[in-house]
């Protein structure tokens, strides 16, 4: 037998909004709210879906640009920087297993939101076999946010014909979601796609129709609907 030499090919996956399972590795939650009044430790429960032995570097990086585009990151050693701690760093799993991995919160003065992405991504373990064998791996990501004290968001809205503009002139992050334009009667109406609106950020987006637009709001974990 000689050992696998392995070409690994990484892909980062899992955005905020997407379903917790990805390729041979699951994570509940992806979304995961540290509340101002809340416990500053909680869990993420990953686990192996795949026939092969999992093999996991768990790492967290602080979110630098909430809400300007592609994001931009700080990662450090030593969690007191990064305001996040996940542990343990190293996971084994075997097939079908699960385990928790903590994550506690290490910075609590805090004026407005602060994210991190938690990042589970395989690597190569020892592996043998008589066979040259490519393996794809594939590296899942949590979104962690913190919520400062007093939390609270502000929508505004601005119409411009089809194109509307809101701005979150709050402090915390809300999430607008189940968009619809309705014409006449309420049966007739289009779906508009939401978005999360980090605090202090704009989001302008065309609408189908010139016509009022419903979404569905939480923030606090309270739900309302807003119009613009």
């Amino acid at each position: 037998m000689k050992k696998l030499l392995a070409s690994g090919l990484l892909g980062l996956c899992g955005t905020g909004l997407v379903g917790p399972a990805q390729a041979n590795l699951t994570a509940v939650p992806v979304i995961m709210s540290f509340e101002s009044d809340g416990a500053d430790r909680q869990d993420i429960t990953v686990g192996n879906v795949s026939s092969r032995v999992q093999y996991l570097e768990v790492s967290a990086q602080q979110i630098t640009n909430l809400g300007e585009g592609a994001e931009e990151y700080f990662e450090s050693p030593n969690p007191e920087e990064v305001g996040l701690l996940v542990a343990p760093r190293r996971v084994v799993l075997q097939p079908g297993e699960e385990k928790v991995v903590r994550v506690i919160l290490l910075d609590h003065d805090l004026d407005r939101d602060k994210a991190w992405r938690v990042y589970f991504k395989p690597v190569i373990g020892d592996i043998e076999t008589d066979k040259s064998v490519a393996v794809t791996l594939v590296a899942i990501k949590a979104l962690v946010f913190a919520r400062p004290d007093h939390a609270h968001s502000d929508v505004v809205g601005t119409r411009d014909g089809q194109t509307l503009t809101l701005t979150n002139q709050g402090n915390t992050n809300v999430v607008l979601y189940d968009g619809a334009q309705c014409l006449g009667a309420a049966v007739e109406c289009t779906p508009v796609v939401g978005k999360r609106l980090w605090p202090g950020k704009s989001w302008t987006t065309e609408l189908p129709e010139d016509a009022p637009v419903t979404f569905k709001l939480r923030d606090t974990g309270d739900e309302r609907t807003v119009t613009f």
